[in-house]
């Protein structure tokens, strides 16, 4: 095969992952860096890490941003991301490189398929964030999930809650987007030896805010506990 039909093939590989910005990975990596629901983010995995020591895995780490946020603050803790988009990883890399992180690094692959240099039981934290709701085999997914993690890993999982009435909406009728089925999910991952241990409900504005004054935020953190104001959903699982 050619260079350029290797090339082309890579192309239409990454394409069936289309995320709406598949060829565009700096304009994503700009989306998810900033805003006031990524510091939230940042903030809320930052307690999930002190509280599960050990080797981290992202399932659909994107760019890169959040890991290479939580490698850059936890310089002790070893992480890894998973990615089907190649220029995504790519660039995720080159980032880390040009931030002198040594603690990170990512990987082509997807939660189907985790490559092979992640090994057999050698995880002990799972993260995926809005990346579920795009999986077309969860089956696959929480069964591969499974075989790298260790005994008693535990697996944080954040997707857009379909209670919301807007999310809902929006996960229904925006190309490329699905609703996430979180009781379906977890039926399937308790059959892959999973065990849901904890729910947490996060989020009231959305993605697009930049910034809200203290009293909005005080007012998030009060009214996002209700299952059809919330527009995220976190779900805590064990592996037994």
């Amino acid at each position: 095969m050619e260079p350029s039909d290797h090339s082309a093939a890579r192309a239409a590989q990454d394409h069936r992952f289309n995320a709406g910005y598949d060829e565009q990975p700096e304009l994503y990596d700009d989306l998810r860096a900033d805003g006031h629901m990524t510091r939230r983010r940042v903030d809320y995995f930052d307690r999930v890490l002190a509280e599960v020591p050990g080797r981290v895995l992202e399932l659909g780490s994107g760019t890169g941003t959040l890991l290479r946020t939580l490698a850059a603050s936890h310089p002790d803790r070893t992480f890894t991301g998973v990615e089907p988009l190649a220029n995504y990883v790519d660039f995720a890399n080159e980032r880390s490189a040009a931030q002198g992180l040594e603690n990170v690094r990512f990987e082509v692959g997807t939660g189907e398929e985790v490559p092979a240099a992640v090994a057999t039981g050698s995880v002990d934290l799972l993260l995926s964030v809005d990346a579920l709701h795009h999986v077309t085999d969860l089956d696959a997914v929480v069964t591969e999930a499974a075989r790298v993690a260790a005994p008693g890993a535990r697996w944080r999982a954040m997707e857009p809650n379909q209670q919301h009435p807007y999310v809902w909406l929006w996960h229904t009728l925006t190309p490329g987007e699905r609703v996430f089925p979180a009781g379906d999910f977890v039926r399937r991952a308790r059959a892959a030896g999973w065990e849901l241990v904890g729910r947490d409900r996060l989020y009231l504005y959305p993605s697009s805010v930049k910034r809200v004054p203290a009293w909005a935020a005080r007012a998030e953190l009060a009214l996002e506990r209700l299952p059809f104001i919330s527009g995220g959903v976190a779900l805590d699982l064990v592996k037994r």
